[in-house]
């Protein structure tokens, strides 16, 4: 497994439940290098909570979304050295976003099955993901509607893995798949 760090950052994408937030820490510990989750840092820039900036409309957010990333990638020394990105779920709707992401460093999608997301958002809070409803039979219908119509974008990753398991599992395979020259 590759431990050395890819020098560039790496963004993690996938469904929310999906385990973004919980992976990057423990990639970026692995590389001795930092971590960042794009929404808190969205909520940094704009002042607000996620679900209060959904209120505006998911457009608004989307925007915000947009400007929140390529500022970060805008910085000095972003593009040149390890940064573990946990991306929000939809970030990957915007084909400039999923081309930027691309360029600057190296896309992995886990990619979780519904009912194995179902599983995880029952089991944590969702008070803070305004796409999703409370109820578990409306749950999982949204989320194989949001799957359906992302599935594609997220595929189009540099990097693939499944995101099953227990966390060290998944950041094995994600290690293991930049290893085998799956991402340089």
């Amino acid at each position: 497994m590759r431990v050395n760090p890819p020098r560039r950052p790496v963004f993690l994408t996938g469904m929310m439940g999906s385990g973004k937030s919980t992976l990057a820490p423990r990639l970026a510990e692995l590389w001795s290098a930092p971590w960042l989750d794009l929404d808190r840092r969205i909520e940094r820039i704009f002042g607000r909570s996620i679900p209060a900036l959904f209120a505006g409309g998911e457009a608004e957010f989307r925007r915000r979304e947009a400007a929140a990333l390529r500022s970060l990638v805008a910085e000095p020394g972003v593009r040149a050295r390890t940064l573990v990105v946990a991306c929000g779920g939809g970030v990957v709707i915007d084909p400039s976003l999923r081309a930027l992401m691309a360029e600057v460093g190296v896309a992995v999608y886990l990619r979780v099955d519904v009912d194995s997301l179902v599983a995880r958002l029952r089991a944590g809070d969702r008070g803070d993901r305004p796409l999703l409803p409370a109820d578990d039979d409306a749950l999982r219908s949204r989320l194989a509607d949001l799957l359906r119509d992302r599935e594609a974008a997220y595929a189009s990753a540099e990097v693939v893995v499944d995101g099953r398991g227990p966390p060290q599992d998944v950041v094995g395979r994600v290690l293991s798949a930049m290893d085998r020259g799956e991402a340089p």
